[in-house]
C-alpha cells in the first residue's frame, strides 16, 4: 500500500484554481490531478503525492491565497483509500462515450445485458420513420425500463402526443409514460 495523498483547495474562478495550482506545484513534489469546476465560478484544485508533499504543498498554496477574496477551503486526505480513489478517476470524454454506444449497439441481442433498456429495433421499414416519429408499439413495461432522458427524446419525436416541447422537458417518467402509452401503446 502506498501511502498517497489527496491535497483539496476550494477557490472563486479559475483564475485562483490557476494561481493555487502554480504555488502548489512549485513548492513540492506533487502531482496536479484535475481542477474540476463544481459549480458555476466554484474550482476545487486536486493534488496527489506523498503525504508530506501534499501537506506542505497546500500549506504553501494557502499562505499565497489565503487573504485573496477567491480563497474558500482546503483539505488533505492521508492515506487515501483505494475506494475514495475511484471518484478521481478521469471520465470519459464524449467521444469516448459515443463509441462505447456505438459499440454496445453492434453487439447481438443475445450479448446485451438484460438490465440495458430496450430500444426500438431498426428495420427496413421502421429505419426511414425513426426521425419522423415512432411506429412501433410499447408496452408499459418497456417504457418503464427506460430513463427518463430517453422518455423525452421519445416523446420529442411523437407528433400527436399531448404535450408541448415545454411540458415533456420538465414532464417527470410518470406523466411521459401516460403520454406515451397514448400515441405509443400496445393495444
Amino acid at each position: 500500500m502506498t501511502n498517497r495523498a489527496l491535497g483539496l483547495i476550494e477557490v472563486k474562478g479559475y483564475l485562483g484554481a490557476v494561481v493555487a495550482a502554480d504555488a502548489a506545484l512549485k513548492a513540492a513534489n506533487v502531482s496536479l490531478l484535475n481542477i474540476e469546476t463544481v459549480k458555476s465560478g466554484l474550482n476545487t484544485v486536486q493534488l496527489i503525492g506523498d503525504v508530506s508533499a501534499v501537506r506542505s504543498a497546500v500549506d504553501a498554496a494557502v499562505d499565497l491565497v489565503q487573504d485573496e477574496p477567491y480563497y474558500l477551503a482546503s483539505h488533505v486526505i492521508s492515506r487515501l483509500d483505494q475506494q475514495t480513489d475511484l471518484l478521481f478517476v478521469p471520465k470519459r470524454n464524449s467521444k469516448a462515450a459515443a463509441a462505447a454506444v456505438k459499440a454496445a449497439a453492434d453487439t447481438a441481442p443475445s450479448e446485451q445485458n438484460e438490465n440495458q433498456p430496450k430500444f426500438p429495433e431498426e428495420g427496413p421499414a421502421e429505419s426511414a420513420e425513426e426521425f419522423e416519429g415512432e411506429t412501433r408499439k410499447y408496452a408499459r413495461e418497456e417504457l418503464e425500463t427506460l430513463k427518463v432522458v430517453e422518455l423525452r427524446s421519445l416523446a420529442y419525436r411523437q407528433k400527436e402526443i399531448g404535450l408541448s416541447k415545454k411540458e415533456i422537458k420538465f414532464a417527470n417518467k410518470k406523466v411521459l409514460i401516460q403520454a406515451l402509452m397514448e400515441v405509443l401503446g400496445k393495444e
